[in-house]
């Protein structure tokens, strides 16, 4: 990535960052090496709680007044801290992110996903402007953005002795399996402090492959869960598996869920549960606009080729289907269950069949009505057999453009040279809910210079110059932030 023009103001800082980037990268390096695998069967150890302690010590470091692993009776801990600027009237701003990760089984690595090394851009199969990368689960999503915030921060106290505003550290061990310690009870255990703050951040760099920061002006609500039916009293095998004829005059789970799951949309894509888009906040007057904006500069074929799809849903052109993208809920299937999968073959009649959902949500809707709504269509339906087993759920958040920190964040862009593409919405899935939402009703946004990319997937990466360029754009924000 190419030097860009920065303010005189943060000059002295950007330039401690570009004499200690290599320690800075190692630091990122260490981090990104400790496991810390949420999702894992019971008994095996993801490495979280290590990494708990691990990330705490690193904000005890900085001269944190206070840094804590918070447990919780069940589940994955939050790790809590505060950074106070000596200014006595700065903002505080409360910074987000996970540090847990996914798994990485039967995953295929150019490097060990948990060795962090230093790759080519060409070695997975990037252009070749990425230049050197970070490969490494976490790398991404969410760990290696936390350490270019911790570094910025070590930046400005290593040249001034301050910060310009305070800092709320609030790092999710869990937000992989739904937060549901962090939307639960940290939020009410922490809320006294949260009230403190002025706006939230999720630490996000989100250049796009135009060069384009993008900011997300707000984020989808998420439940995801389980529809499982069992055989019972309501029919089918109940208490064994049975013999594949036996079809023909026992209740099928296996049938019955698929029928089920067909109620719940048209061949379109379109939600047919009864009342499902009811309180969908319409787009504003700034949503059109932004939308208008965005869809000048799609590019179709470009969004082809980075999903891997020959063509849209239903043949359908993408333009077509953009507002839809960025601003409607979703119900989706993530997987399904039921009976022999192995090789070969094995007539069987199964006695029970699961699948695996999530349910994204938009602006005003929330997860206790649409959970309700779901319960209610299933049963009118006759499927009430059907089981809803919610894992994780958030509301969605929406800010707007004119917010404080909205602003402050692209003229800390600006400083670099580069443009600001604003959306409405997140297409995932974040709980800044809990800090939108009331009482707290907080502007929450998630943006940032540097490139980087795959989440959840293979090769996982932060590049280099991305690590480096995120660093003082977090600089040039903190101040711009503390200066709105």
């Amino acid at each position: 990535m190419a030097a860009q023009p920065v303010a005189a103001e943060y000059a002295d800082i950007h330039d401690y960052i570009d004499r200690t980037f290599e320690r800075h990268l190692e630091a990122t390096r260490r981090f990104l090496q400790q496991p810390s695998i949420s999702l894992v069967p019971p008994g095996v150890d993801g490495g979280v709680g290590k990494c708990a302690d691990m990330l705490c010590d690193i904000i005890r470091k900085l001269g944190a007044e206070r840094a804590e692993v918070i447990h919780f009776e069940k589940g994955n801990p939050v790790v809590f801290g505060r950074l106070r600027s000596k200014n006595p009237r700065a903002k505080t701003q409360i910074a987000y992110s996970l540090y847990d990760v996914m798994p990485v089984e039967d995953e295929v690595w150019a490097a060990p996903p948990f060795a962090a090394e230093i790759l080519d851009a060409q070695a997975i199969d990037l252009p070749d402007f990425f230049g050197k990368c970070i490969v490494a689960r976490g790398a991404r999503n969410q760990k290696g953005p936390i350490m270019g915030f911790v570094n910025a921060l070590e930046s400005m106290l290593a040249v001034r002795g301050d910060i310009p505003v305070n800092v709320l550290f609030t790092f999710d061990g869990e937000e992989e399996l739904g937060s549901m310690n962090f939307v639960g009870p940290f939020r009410k255990r922490f809320l006294d402090e949260l009230k403190q703050a002025d706006a939230a951040y999720y630490l996000n760099p989100s250049q796009n492959a135009k060069g384009d920061m993008v900011l997300y002006l707000g984020n989808r609500g998420i439940a995801f869960g389980e529809l499982e039916i069992r055989g019972g009293e309501w029919g089918g095998p109940a208490k064994r598996p049975l013999f594949a004829s036996h079809d023909l005059w026992v209740d099928s789970p296996a049938w019955r869920l698929a029928q089920a799951l067909a109620t719940l949309k048209d061949q379109d894509g379109n939600i047919l549960v009864e009342g499902f888009y009811d309180n969908v906040r319409p787009p504003s007057a700034e949503d059109r606009e932004l939308l208008a904006q965005l869809l000048g500069r799609f590019d179709e074929e470009q969004m082809k080729q980075e999903l891997g799809i020959h063509k849209f849903k239903r043949g359908k052109s993408g333009r077509e289907l953009f507002e839809k993208f960025v601003m409607r809920p979703n119900i989706n299937v993530d997987g399904y269950v039921s009976g022999y999968t192995g090789a070969y073959v094995k007539t069987m009649f199964p006695d029970q069949a699961l699948a695996k959902i999530d349910i994204r949500l938009v602006p005003d809707q929330t997860m206790e009505e649409i959970l309700a709504k779901l319960r209610r269509h299933f049963d009118r339906h006759g499927f009430p057999e059907v089981e809803i087993k919610i894992q994780g759920c958030y509301n969605p958040s929406k800010t707007p453009l004119s917010a404080h920190i909205v602003q402050a964040a692209i003229r800390a862009a600006q400083l670099h040279g580069v443009t600001t593409t604003c959306w409405p919405l997140y297409y995932a899935g974040i709980p800044m809910a809990v800090f939108s939402d009331p009482p707290l009703n907080l502007p929450a946004i998630g943006c940032g210079l540097g490139r980087m990319g795959r989440e959840h997937m293979a090769n996982e990466f932060f590049t280099v110059e991305g690590l480096r360029i995120y660093e003082k754009f977090v600089v040039a924000f903190l101040h711009e932030f503390a200066k709105a």
